[in-house]
């Protein structure tokens, strides 16, 4: 026999609560990444509505682009 134990055994062995909460707190970050990811594509698209005119036909009642559309 060999004089090594089995990890079993050991001290040292893997802890099954400590891999939980890594998969836990990994699956929260991501979350939270998603999560804000789409918040902030919310806010841009809030933005660039205001950029645009309430009207987006009004440009073509003053006539300023008619020559470029006929």
């Amino acid at each position: 026999m060999s004089d090594k134990d089995p990890w079993y055994l050991e001290d040292n062995k893997p802890s099954l609560r400590m891999w939980v909460l890594s998969q836990m707190a990994a699956g929260a970050g991501w979350g939270a990444l998603v999560f804000f990811g789409v918040v902030l594509l919310i806010f841009a698209l809030i933005a660039i509505s205001t950029l645009l005119p309430d009207d987006p036909f009004a440009a073509l009642e003053t006539g300023q682009f008619v020559s470029a559309l006929v």
